[in-house]
């Protein structure tokens, strides 16, 4: 009797561990479905920028000099930080400081500047402030066209985009467009200049050829759009709306393909080509948006520092960084893409 029972009891248990590994995959890969996806982006810990508190604004990237280039808009300065580290290599005094765009034909940055109305020259390569080119107003967002060798700087809230010679660091041109500016960027794909208005919800094309304006395209849904980026190989434009819009746009017919939500209360927004990802700053909060075959998607939000509203990626290592700051102290931070 004994015998026959611990024979039951382990055909029994032999029976319920076989059940077991026949349900066990099954079981591990519904758990697997309902747990959280990873976050897109893996946040590191701040670094403190020194000097103390003080706001940002744009942010570029300079790849081979291996500088992440803020403007530190609150210490009227921009900041030129190591492009691996976060650490500080020099505040450049240049006033208050908005954006920046590197001119590597000449070996300069051009800094705009808002408050002392003018477009600061400094120095590539001793990072020295060498000439200030009056403007007639708040210079905000600006960029550069390595083919023209012509900065491209716009009227914050104003109705002009000042063009700055690079050769001779010296206004060229002033290009009469809509109020209500923000955001501008050359797309060496398209040869074109695009700048958002976000008083009429709508994108310029600015052929730099002729400094002329060529096309006016609405950026709906998108409102009150602030960012901008491009992918040049698809022919795609990124316009980011304060409303918690991203509208995928075809730079060749203007047409809307789609758009996506993110967070609202955007500003600046960066494009990693490699990674066919667009990054939005939103106020705190990084939306991360893959461009697809169709158009695009949502990978969801990271949260950053409380504020941080600009944002620059690094193409080679694919790092995002954001920068903000406390009543203690002004910080940048790195992230990385998970997975």
């Amino acid at each position: 009797m004994i015998r026959n029972t611990l024979f039951a009891l382990t055909g029994l248990a032999a029976v319920t561990c076989g059940c077991l590994s026949f349900v066990g995959p099954r079981a591990r890969a519904v758990a697997a479905s309902r747990r959280p996806a990873a976050p897109p982006l893996v946040a590191h810990p701040p670094v403190v920028v020194p000097g103390g508190p003080g706001r940002f604004d744009y942010m570029q990237v300079d790849v081979p000099m291996n500088r992440l280039l803020a403007a530190h808009t609150g210490k009227s300065a921009l900041a030129v930080l190591d492009l691996g580290t976060g650490a500080l290599i020099r505040q450049v005094e240049t006033g208050t400081c908005q954006g920046v765009a590197t001119d590597a034909n000449d070996e300069r940055y051009f800094v705009s500047v808002s408050k002392e109305q003018r477009i600061a020259v400094v120095d590539r390569k001793t990072l020295a402030k060498t000439k200030d080119i009056p403007v007639t107003g708040p210079a905000d967002a600006i960029t550069f066209d390595p083919k023209n060798g012509c900065a491209y700087a716009c009227h914050d809230d104003g109705t002009h985009v000042w063009v700055i010679d690079g050769p001779t660091a010296q206004l060229k041109e002033t290009i009469t467009i809509p109020e209500g500016p923000e955001y501008i960027l050359y797309d060496r794909g398209s040869d074109r200049i695009y700048q958002n208005i976000a008083a009429n919800d709508t994108v310029l094309t600015i052929d730099p050829a002729t400094n002329k304006i060529i096309q006016t395209w609405p950026t709906a849904p998108a409102t009150g759009p602030h960012g901008l980026a491009v992918d040049g190989r698809t022919h795609r434009l990124f316009a980011a709306g304060a409303s918690g819009k991203l509208a995928v746009i075809d730079s060749m017919t203007g047409k809307t393909i789609t758009s996506v939500e993110i967070a609202p209360r955007v500003d600046q927004i960066a494009f990693d080509p490699r990674m066919r990802r667009v990054y939005c700053a939103c106020r705190g909060i990084v939306s991360v948006v893959e461009e697809t075959a169709e158009g695009a998607r949502s990978l969801g939000n990271v949260t950053v520092g409380a504020g941080a509203h600009t944002i620059a990626v690094d193409p080679t290592t694919h790092a995002v960084w954001v920068c903000y700051a406390d009543d203690k102290n002004s910080y940048v931070m790195k992230l990385t893409p998970s997975g």
